[in-house]
């Protein structure tokens, strides 16, 4: 194989920088779809269901009687009417947004930031360059002299009409100065779908041009489009950012060089610098390397919470509160993973004490300390100099472009690192990952093809490959199904290698007396499944297709898998078996003839 290996630097907030709130799980406030009392008079379009399903050629949704899922019963008589828009009572500033939706196949929607700032929600399946109108772009806004602009996303992650999808949304409320004069834009920090990035660090100039309102505020309520199509949504869920009003000082420091790597060794010796200083700051330090540096103040503490400390350095370190450690490390490199503790603080002055001894001398010097707090971004207690530009990983992908690529690499998969994963990539744009321990397909994807930044950067860890695109994530099994089965288990399964025809892989395997010839490849929508199966007991022998939390029929052979995460569509004329498996649902065909299936997302 040729591979066309892209390599690129991977400027990204989320990636390179190192101020964003990533060290604690955000706790998210749900906005109860048990009923409509979070929003201002919903109009009748808006239905509370239980449950919800569709195939990709559905313009409509199935739905049972149940709580928990808010749906829009779009009908044309409402069209472009934005009374039909459903709006929050809750406002809001700077804000993360999540939520699940589901849209029917040529829906359009959107979710407006303050009721102003629109990202949109759309059915854009298969969409090659996507648009600003086309799902998770920012949707035109009105400019000066009637100018219109729009922000297509950076890729298109969209999953089928039907499926249940995610978006992820870090939004930042425009400012004000004291007489009401705006001072900067209102920004998205980013957009994620299905674990996407569409989205960085985006200036958003002004309102929609269908916003509720033509000004702008601080705050504002959350809008949901209404008027322009069918469509669910599902664990809606929000976090006000506060700005977090922490602050250090009486700071004081000791610079010892080659005199001291502990604070014992320094209660010994005297610093050879001291003195006060307004932040933390490296620059303190002469030298390159072999020193120690210490601070100790007060650090102001606005709230009683649970406070989170994070810091980068090279060498050994030490963050103190009140006495207690709170966060330390050994041997920490500024390209590294940061350090980081948790500790619960009350209102007021706290001391503290904070050291670094930089004994790497390969490894950069600089240190960087900073807080936050679930319901807070983070900020930075260190000066800003202190800390070098952080050099982002390059981002090394591998295109499939003239024809299929397949790559080997360790793949995580379950939360389980895998050993014998190959990725195939085909110039179609749909690619996928198979276990050659177990003959299973163990994640599919459209558009770019791989990252293997991890196993190709510097030393090569953790040596994993991760798809470039958005994957749906399969059983990852082998298609033997065999009863009484307690486990899925690889004792009786060996691989045997693979042919090529065209460059796509036909992969050969055994499992107790058969012999299976298994051949994935691109075809219309995904990918079709070819899985021929010969020798003794092949007529008793059952071929799983498909496991999930739950398995449905949608009618013309058509099945939605694990709460419509995909879908598997089978020729007409099979009728296959769905039985129970280990807590989840399989759906099954016989292997006595050659089975063939379609994998559609």
């Amino acid at each position: 194989m040729r591979y066309r290996i892209i390599v690129s630097l991977a400027v990204s907030l989320l990636v390179a920088g190192f101020s964003q709130a990533q060290r604690i799980k955000p706790r998210l406030k749900e906005i109860s779809l048990n009923n409509l009392e979070s929003f201002q008079a919903p109009t009748a379009n808006w239905k509370l269901v239980g449950d919800v399903e569709a195939g990709y050629s559905d313009t409509a949704l199935n739905t049972a009687k149940g709580l928990g899922i808010l749906h829009n019963d779009f009908s044309r008589s409402i069209q472009n009417k934005p009374v039909h828009n459903l709006v929050t009572k809750m406002e809001h500033g700077d804000m993360l947004l999540e939520f699940d939706f589901m849209m029917a196949k040529g829906s359009n929607s959107g979710f407006y930031f303050q009721s102003r700032y629109e990202v949109q929600l759309f059915d854009s399946w298969g969409v090659k360059a996507p648009r600003y109108s086309d799902v998770g772009g920012l949707y035109q806004t009105i400019k000066k002299g009637n100018g219109m602009s729009g922000k297509a996303p950076m890729k298109n992650a969209a999953l089928a009409p039907g499926l249940w999808q995610h978006m992820e949304i870090s939004f930042q409320a425009p400012r004000f100065d004291a007489a009401g004069s705006k001072t900067a834009d209102a920004r998205f920090i980013y957009v994620k779908l299905n674990g996407v990035t569409l989205h960085e660090n985006i200036n958003v100039d002004g309102p929609t041009i269908s916003a509720s309102f033509s000004d702008e505020k601080p705050y504002g309520p959350l809008m949901i489009q209404g008027d322009h199509g069918t469509f669910a949504i599902k664990n809606l869920k929000y976090l006000a950012q506060d700005d977090l009003k922490v602050a250090l000082h009486d700071i004081g420091y000791q610079y010892y060089e080659k005199s001291a790597t502990n604070l014992g060794e320094a209660k010994t010796t005297k610093p050879t610098l001291q003195g006060k200083t307004t932040a933390l700051d490296s620059r303190l330090a002469p030298a390159r390397d072999k020193f120690l540096l210490v601070f100790d103040g007060k650090i102001s503490i606005p709230t009683n919470d649970s406070y989170t400390f994070s810091s980068l350095f090279s060498g050994t370190g030490s963050l103190e509160i009140d006495g207690k450690k709170v966060l330390e490390a050994k041997d920490l490199f500024l390209n590294g993973t940061p350090v980081s503790g948790t500790t619960e603080l009350k209102a007021g002055d706290h001391a503290f004490k904070f050291w670094i001894n930089k004994d790497l001398d390969w490894a950069r010097p600089g240190l960087s300390l900073y807080i936050e707090k679930a319901n807070s971004k983070s900020i930075a207690l260190h000066a800003a100099a202190s800390m070098p530009d952080r050099s982002p990983a390059p981002l090394i992908a591998v295109k499939a472009e003239s024809g299929p690529e397949m790559i080997r690499s360790f793949m995580n998969h379950n939360n389980k690192k895998l050993t014998h994963v190959v990725s195939v990539g085909d110039p179609a744009q749909v690619h996928y990952a198979f276990d050659l321990m177990q003959g299973g397909m163990l994640q599919a994807w459209k558009g770019d093809f791989l990252n293997t930044t991890d196993m190709w950067h510097e030393r090569g860890e953790p040596q994993t490959a991760t798809p470039l695109g958005a994957p749906i994530v399969l059983a990852g099994n082998c298609p033997i199904y065999e009863k009484p089965l307690t486990k899925d288990s690889i004792a009786d399964y060996q691989y045997k290698g693979y042919t090529l025809s065209a460059g796509l892989p036909t992969f050969s395997y055994t499992y107790k007396t058969l012999t299976i010839k298994d051949k994935i490849q691109p075809e219309g929508k995904g990918l079709k499944r070819s899985i021929t199966v010969s020798g003794e007991g092949k007529e008793k022998t059952m071929i799983r297709i498909a496991q999930g939390s739950s398995i449905t029929p949608l009618g013309k052979g058509l099945y939605s898998i694990g709460n419509q995460a995909y879908f598997v569509q089978i020729a007409a004329g099979l009728i296959p078996k769905i039985e129970g498996y280990l807590g989840q649902q399989v759906l099954l065909l016989p292997a006595g003839e050659p089975i063939q299936y379609q994998l559609i997302w």
